[in-house]
């Protein structure tokens, strides 16, 4: 940061915090203390407007469509022999990557990596589940028990078939 070390402009960050806070309790202001304010409204205006480019950036990504190479070429114009000049652009295409980062920082809950599928379980008509339906709980935990157990009786044999096989590809016949 400009050379200043980390631990520095935090906490002139924090004495410009704590001057507002004594103002904004009506306590008369420090003399020194103002540069530690202005400084960090500046800090703090330039961090947002340094995020907005950064969100306007990944929009741009996001939706495509801006000049990413530009050629001029002049050339002759073959029945006037005038001559002219000709520009070439190439666009970005739309890039899902992006959109898919800014989905992710805006709704995390929907669209981030930590989003879970969460499954409820109701009656079709509404209310309460029945005794019936609640014991049922721990026939899936069975179910998932023995799914377990099987999957490790065949782990052998499931291991075996993923091992590489040594083959040799023929076109036709030989002869």
């Amino acid at each position: 940061m400009a050379g200043i070390h980390p631990s520095t402009v935090y906490r002139w960050l924090e004495r410009g915090e704590q001057e507002q806070q004594r103002r904004e309790a009506g306590l008369r202001a420090r003399s020194g203390e103002q540069v530690f304010c202005e400084f960090r409204d500046r800090f703090t205006r330039a961090r947002s407007e340094g995020k907005a480019q950064l969100v306007l950036l990944v929009r741009k990504a996001a939706s495509g469509g801006h000049v990413v190479r530009e050629r001029t070429r002049t050339v002759r114009d073959p029945e006037t022999g005038e001559r002219v000049v000709q520009v070439e652009r190439d666009f970005a295409q739309p890039d899902w990557r992006a959109a898919q980062f800014l989905l992710a920082c805006l709704a995390p809950e929907t669209f981030g990596r930590a989003a879970q599928a969460r499954i409820e379980v109701a009656p079709a008509g509404g209310g309460e589940l029945s005794a019936a339906a609640v014991d049922q709980g721990a026939g899936v935990e069975r179910l998932a028990v023995r799914l377990a157990k099987i999957r490790q009786d065949f782990a052998a044999e499931l291991e075996e078939d993923a091992a590489v096989v040594d083959a040799e590809l023929v076109d036709g016949p030989e002869g």
